[in-house]
């Protein structure tokens, strides 16, 4: 593998602009077609020794056959849809340029995650030239619509394995990362290997209030009922948690954490009242310790001169480990009562199971991750967001979600950002690292 053609595909991939698309008879499927050629014309060996099947028609599953049928295969995930980009956002170098500059490769997708998938492609391309066959079968599962849910792609494949009657050792999806100074106190580069992730549901609050004319407004409008609730949903958020997750996690990190978190982490029992009052301080520790409630959308009035009858609110749930839908909505409806408001649940992806620390694919991605980066502490995490593969669970039960990356924070920042982008170094060891985790298999 030549580092200079493996960048060149890379920007090739970021050119193609794979924005998920909502289905429906307005879905245009053109870019993701493009696409899928451009991954048999720059993997040539790849493709050939892989067998493909499409589900859905854009799901891709590549098979890699392995010497022993008998062994249970590895999955490795990743999906080559994009959220939006506008250059007039701001952009340093054009969106959907995959231009190379500042030792840098630029473009949506660069992070999240074309690299991953090319990557993958580089690793097990080069890998095949080698002569090397892998002991077991080794899947790849691409999805086109992970940043809009997975429906049509990630579920679809999960079935589609599971009417197959396909099982696997291991699962190993986006999600963790290497990352620094994105945690207060804690110098060290942390890499975060994701166990499980946090759910995720919409509800709509709708308030309600006398319409008319504005010269005669009542007490309270519809608006300000609904500003009012918004107000007590942020005001009382759900309790704050430890989970065994979290308190792994910050027990690695604990040491250059300062003294309170080292004795609240080694006995959590009398100290976890302080310690889930230490993380509450900041939004990127409280998020893992509560479920979290976001405001993301309102809606209310026509006209500037007239009382709207109804207001409307979108509030963003991320569910923590232990907490449902349900109960969500238990505790939001109480936070409604005394006021005219009505609140609904939409489709929920409750918070996944969490995968085991330890086993035979755990322990040799924690090998290698520590191998890899050697300086880094090592982090169980849970995941915030979410990814394809917390619909793999019936499928495996050893889903990992951990990308070879070491980013700052504010590189981390740059995803669904303005200014996504990759360092070359980072790239390149990112293919290395999936060359030597392949070679375990």
């Amino acid at each position: 593998m030549s580092s200079n053609d493996a960048l060149g595909r890379l920007s090739a991939a970021l050119r193609i602009k794979t924005v998920s698309q909502l289905p429906g008879p307005d879905a245009d499927y053109t870019a993701f077609d493009e696409y899928i050629a451009f991954i048999g014309k720059e993997f040539p060996v790849f493709t050939k020794i892989c067998e493909l099947e499409r589900v859905n028609g854009h799901s891709l599953l590549y098979r890699w056959p392995g010497k022993n049928p008998k062994l249970e295969p590895i999955l490795f995930m990743a999906h080559y849809d994009v959220v939006p980009a506008d250059d007039a956002d701001g952009w340093k170098h054009p969106a959907f340029s995959g231009e190379q500059a500042e030792g840098r490769i630029w473009g949506r997708g660069a992070l999240d995650i074309k690299s991953q998938m090319t990557a993958h492609f580089e690793a097990a391309q080069t890998l095949v030239g080698e002569g090397f066959t892998p002991e077991r079968d080794i899947w790849f599962a691409y999805g086109f619509d992970e940043e809009i849910g997975g429906a049509s792609g990630a579920v679809k494949s999960a079935e589609h394995f599971k009417k197959k009657g396909i099982k696997f050792a291991g699962v190993l999806d986006e999600g963790g990362i290497v990352v620094s100074g994105a945690i207060k106190n804690v110098k060290s580069p942390v890499a975060l290997v994701g166990l499980g992730e946090k759910g995720h549901v919409d509800f709509t609050v709708t308030a309600r209030g006398a319409g008319g004319h504005s010269s005669m407004p009542p007490a309270t409008t519809a608006i300000g009922v609904l500003s009012e609730y918004i107000r007590r949903v942020e005001k009382n958020p759900m309790p704050a948690r430890l989970t065994e997750t979290v308190l792994s996690s910050l027990k690695a990190m604990s040491v250059e954490m300062g003294t309170a978190v080292q004795l609240a982490t080694g006995s959590p029992a009398l100290f976890g009242g302080l310690l889930t009052k230490i993380l509450g301080g900041t939004p990127e520790t409280n998020a893992m310790v509560r479920t979290t409630f976001a405001a993301t959308m309102i809606q209310g009035g026509t006209a500037a001169n007239v009382l709207p009858a109804t207001a409307s609110a979108n509030i963003n749930v991320r569910l923590l480990t232990g907490d449902s839908s349900s109960k969500v909505l238990e505790h939001l409806k109480k936070l409604g009562e005394g006021l005219a408001i009505e609140v609904a649940c939409g489709p929920a992806a409750e918070a996944s199971p969490i995968s085991p620390s330890s086993g035979e694919f755990y322990d040799k991605l924690i090998g290698d991750v520590k191998a890899a980066f050697p300086d880094a502490l090592l982090a169980p995490y849970l995941v915030m967001g979410g990814t394809d593969s917390r619909h793999f669970y019936e499928v495996c039960g050893n889903v990992y979600r951990f990308t070879p990356l070491s980013v700052g924070n504010d590189e981390k920042n740059t995803m669904h950002n303005i200014n996504e982008s990759i360092s070359v170094d980072g790239y390149l060891k990112m293919i290395e690292f999936f060359k030597s985790f392949i070679r375990k298999f």
